[in-house]
């Protein structure tokens, strides 16, 4: 159902970009837009938490290994992969430095995360048609509550300055 769903969203969004074309649109621009919109259709829903803590990009998509509904579960001792696009506006983005933190009633806990920092050592960043993709690995301690809450994520440069930032709810399991 969700596949045919994309499926006829993209098909309004061409007629837009069609109009939008004969309105005296740019191609590239409309086909980015686009691409954008698809984009956020296939996105895990989160968050964005960019504007409340000054992140200079908006993440524009977000998959988590294994979470296809909100709230994600996650198994203690899981090792569980994300992946993270957002447009950084042509500034060649080529590190990242992640504060990745479990919120429960209030409470924050440090996650760990590999590779920590997101580097060109460790080929966890790249360019990507629409700014940069990374992916990272979080532990999910087995010291975790069993209970609801969220996983807040923050990326930050070299000079310690918010890049991004989204918050996911999450509920830990056995």
């Amino acid at each position: 159902m969700r596949g045919a769903l994309m499926d006829y969203y993209l098909k309004i969004l061409l007629v837009i970009c069609a109009a939008h074309e004969l309105a005296g649109g740019t191609i590239k621009s409309t086909r980015d837009a686009v691409y954008k919109k698809y984009l956020s259709l296939r996105s895990l829903p989160f968050e964005d938490c960019g504007e409340k803590n000054g992140s200079l990009y908006q993440v524009s998509y977000l998959d988590i290994e294994s979470c296809t509904t909100l709230p994600c579960s996650m198994a203690r001792n899981a090792t569980i992969k994300v992946t993270v696009r957002f447009d950084d506006n042509g500034n060649g983005v080529s590190f990242l430095k992640h504060e990745v933190r479990w919120v429960f009633n209030y409470i924050k806990t440090q996650a760990a995360i590999t590779p920590d920092p997101c580097d060109g050592d460790h080929g966890c960043i790249e360019s990507a048609s629409d700014g940069k993709a990374y992916w990272a690995n979080i532990f999910v301690n087995e010291t975790l509550p069993v209970m609801k809450g969220s996983m807040l994520w923050e990326s930050k440069d070299a000079n310690d300055q918010n890049l991004i930032c989204f918050q996911v709810p999450v509920v830990i399991t056995v």
